[in-house]
């Protein structure tokens, strides 16, 4: 050991034994691997989305606290929104998205042990997991816009093509418990992935970036911020409700999954659209559109008239709900680029408006 090293070690001092960080051009365009990471949180979270509504009505002990799960779910998914900023910055992504991936896991088997044993409150709290691995999930698509909003186009495409994997998932569980164990492995899967990620990013050589970070409001963030708060203020709303009108409507355990399956593929369509043909989606007429879009399925599913009113619903609000993300997107990203925090902000923002959707309906 070198003079230099025993001069900088003292007591209580932690050292890395990690591999030497990486310089930053070397993997901030690695999208396919985020992309694939993104939709296993995707699949894990269609495949939890299908069983949670129902299983949440089955236990909770009074008709108020159906909702619970869910907006636990989306609580989890902001309490981690600060954490998973902090982590990417301080301690590179293999870290972050590893304890993320750690935290759906443990959630997914809590949830399905909670359901096998009729543990309510196991529920809620495997929920709340889920949803901290949720929240770190989201930052996939950030962390792919660092170089161009069609980073985190791409990598939201992904999470489209996973979701129309879930009715294939739901097919082969014999049970809710199964499903629940399922999206655990996903989430194993992911741990698997996020261990080839970067350790950390090297600060010794000047960082490229196509714009300066800054912790300013602009109109385009504001704007991303409140269209996308009420926009996913009505899709927590759907999704909890979809689900449930289609069980009291008869519809069995394989449609309801594929329609979430639908729900969430319409979800993030769009991006996979936008990310070869942004021109489809100027910002602002698009968070417009797919506003009014969304209040229209809105509608429908409230409603309530048929199974095929429902589905088409759900479809509707994932469409609306997908063009507004697509326009948040690109405001945060192409002009001015959001500090970390910033960012950690928006996704409070959005995830509170979805627990108080889940809660209020």
């Amino acid at each position: 050991m070198s003079v230099e090293e025993e001069a900088t070690m003292r007591v209580g001092a932690l050292h890395c034994a990690c591999p030497a960080a990486m310089q930053r051009a070397n993997v901030t365009d690695n999208r396919g691997m985020l992309a694939l990471g993104f939709a296993l949180a995707v699949l894990a979270q269609a495949l939890v989305l299908t069983v949670l509504p129902e299983q949440s009505r089955l236990m909770a002990p009074s008709v108020e606290r159906i909702g619970w799960p869910f907006a636990l779910l989306l609580v989890g998914a902001a309490v981690a929104s600060f954490p998973a900023a902090l982590l990417v910055d301080s301690f590179g992504r293999r870290a972050a998205f590893g304890l993320g991936a750690s935290l759906g896991a443990a959630g997914g088997a809590l949830s399905a042990f909670a359901v096998a044993k009729g543990n309510f409150f196991g529920l809620c709290l495997g929920a709340f997991w889920l949803g901290l691995a949720q929240g770190f999930a989201l930052f996939y698509r950030h962390i792919a816009a660092q170089g161009s909003a069609r980073g985190g186009l791409v990598v939201l495409a992904g999470g489209g093509g996973a979701a129309l994997a879930a009715p294939l998932f739901l097919s082969v569980a014999p049970g809710p418990g199964a499903t629940l164990l399922m999206a655990a492995g996903l989430h194993v899967l992911a741990l698997g992935l996020s261990v080839r990620m970067p350790h950390a990013v090297a600060t010794t050589v000047p960082v490229p970036v196509p714009a300066p970070a800054s912790s300013r409001v602009t109109r385009g963030f504001a704007l991303a911020t409140l269209v996308g708060a009420a926009a996913w203020f009505i899709m927590s709303a759907g999704m909890l409700h979809g689900p449930l009108t289609l069980a009291v409507c008869a519809a069995g355990p394989a449609f309801i999954g594929g329609a979430m399956g639908w729900h969430l593929f319409s979800m993030y369509g769009p991006a996979a659209l936008a990310a070869s043909l942004p021109g489809l989606f100027p910002p602002v007429p698009a968070l417009a559109v797919g506003l009014a879009v969304m209040l229209l399925g809105a509608s429908a599913v409230f409603l309530g008239l048929s199974i095929a009113s429902v589905t088409v619903g759900l479809i509707a609000i994932g469409v609306g709900w997908g063009a507004v993300n697509v326009a948040a997107l690109r405001l945060l990203h192409e002009d001015v680029r959001p500090s970390r925090l910033a960012l950690a902000l928006h996704d409070v923002i959005l995830l509170g408006a979805a627990a108080a959707g889940a809660l209020v309906f």
